[in-house]
C-alpha cells in the first residue's frame, strides 16, 4: 500500500470532516520517502482546518494523528469528556491545544498506550470507559472500535467511515491527489 493509499484508507473520515480524528501507523521508511508530500498536503489542508501530525516512534513505525480541528475541538468541549480527560490528568482548564499537545505527547511516548485516545477519535465515551474497565473484553460488537453501548448507532457510524474511505480510494485511483479526493468527497456529502 502506498503512502497516499494508507492516508486515504485510514485518515479519510477526518480529512473529509465526518470524524474528529484518525490514528494509524506506517513504516518509517515509507514515511521518510514521502515527507515532501506531507509538506504539500499541510498547506492544502491547513486552510480547511485539517491536519496530519507525524509522531515518530522508536520501533521503526511512525504514528499519524489526522484531525479536523473544528470537530475535535467540539468533541473535547463536551462536559462529560472534559471531566473524563481531567481524571486522566489532561490540562482541560488550559484549553483545546493544551489537551491536544498532551495527547500527542502521550502517543509519541513509549509508555503504556493512552486508551483515552478513543474520545479524541470520536468514539462514544461509554465505549472508551468500558473498554478500559473490561480490558477490551466482553464487548457487544467490534469494528473501528469495540462497542459496549449502542450497537446500532455504532454500526451506522462505522458504515459512514467505510463509505468515506472507499469513495476517497476510488477518487485516488482516478488520479486525484489526497487533498483533492478528500475535498471532493466532503463537498459531495454536504
Amino acid at each position: 500500500m502506498s503512502f497516499e493509499e494508507a492516508v486515504i484508507q485510514c485518515g479519510a473520515p477526518a480529512l473529509c470532516g465526518i470524524k474528529p480524528s484518525c490514528l494509524f501507523s506506517i513504516r518509517r521508511e515509507v514515511y521518510d520517502a514521502c515527507k515532501s508530500k506531507m509538506r504539500e498536503w499541510h498547506s492544502a489542508f491547513a486552510g480547511e482546518g485539517k491536519y496530519i501530525v507525524a509522531l515518530p516512534r522508536r520501533n521503526a513505525q511512525v504514528l499519524f494523528f489526522v484531525y479536523d480541528k473544528n470537530l475535535l475541538e467540539r468533541q473535547c468541549g463536551d462536559c462529560c469528556i472534559r471531566q473524563y480527560l481531567k481524571e486522566k490528568a489532561y490540562p482541560v482548564e488550559s484549553g483545546f491545544y493544551a489537551m491536544l499537545s498532551e495527547l500527542l505527547h502521550r502517543l509519541a511516548g513509549e509508555k503504556e498506550f493512552p486508551h483515552e485516545v478513543g474520545v479524541f477519535l470520536g468514539y462514544p465515551l461509554e465505549d472508551v470507559v468500558q473498554f478500559e474497565k473490561r480490558a477490551g473484553g466482553n464487548y457487544r460488537y467490534a469494528g473501528f472500535w469495540k462497542v459496549y453501548g449502542d450497537v446500532y448507532a455504532a454500526r451506522k457510524r462505522m458504515e459512514q467511515y467505510r463509505t468515506c474511505s472507499a469513495s476517497c480510494r476510488e477518487l485516488l485511483k482516478r488520479g486525484l491527489s489526497v487533498p483533492l479526493a478528500a475535498k471532493k468527497y466532503a463537498r459531495a456529502v454536504r
